[in-house]
């Protein structure tokens, strides 16, 4: 197999990207769900947004192992949009954040350079992605 150069004064096209960091509201509004009560629908938005392939990834700012938290915020995600308008209009439909438990923060990110590496082993069973295997259900 031939080996694949890139000249990186022409690297491939920027991909338009928003942060999506979100706050906690403390204490939550009297009249709110509770976060417990909103952990399905979250749980359901984001993967609705990652089947439509608008979710680059997400999760909590935090390090458990080391006991470490962030001042930038409760958690976050990486959505994949056009525009403001547009990234707008989607994170602000995050469930915690319309019912008011959290304050989410927009901000455009032109994704340029990274890459992620996936492996898929039909012998053993297992995808690797980057640094992370997953043994696969053979169900």
């Amino acid at each position: 197999m031939a080996e694949l150069k890139q000249d990186p004064t022409h690297p491939l096209k920027h991909e338009q990207c928003y942060l999506c960091f979100m706050t906690l509201v403390e204490p939550p509004p009297a009249n709110a769900p509770s976060r417990e009560e909103l952990r399905r629908p979250h749980k359901e938005y984001m993967a609705r947004l990652e089947s439509e392939g608008r979710l680059f990834g997400a999760g909590l700012l935090k390090n458990d192992k080391e006991k470490e938290t962030s001042a930038v915020g409760y958690g976050m995600f990486i959505l994949r949009a056009e525009t403001r308008a547009e990234a707008e209009a989607i994170a602000f439909q995050e469930p915690n954040t319309k019912a008011g438990l959290r304050i989410m923060k927009v901000i455009p990110w032109s994704r340029g350079e990274g890459d992620i590496n996936i492996s898929i082993s039909f012998t053993n069973g297992t995808v690797k992605i980057d640094r992370r295997s997953y043994l696969l259900d053979n169900g």
